[in-house]
């Protein structure tokens, strides 16, 4: 019994699988999205926003 314990500890120190390194690779992914989204939101205004000023 301590033996299998020891085999589950020893299992959960282990480097992530390739599976949850695709999910880091996702998140990573959407999280530039929605920057990029905001960054080119935020230049459109300051467009507009010169327009109004003229």
């Amino acid at each position: 019994m301590k033996f299998f314990l020891f085999q589950i500890q020893q299992h959960s120190s282990e480097m992530p699988n390739a599976a949850s390194t695709e999910k880091y690779y996702v998140v990573v992914g959407v999280i530039a999205i929605l920057f990029l989204g905001i960054v080119g939101y935020l230049v459109s205004m300051d467009k507009k926003i010169k327009e109004l000023e003229k």
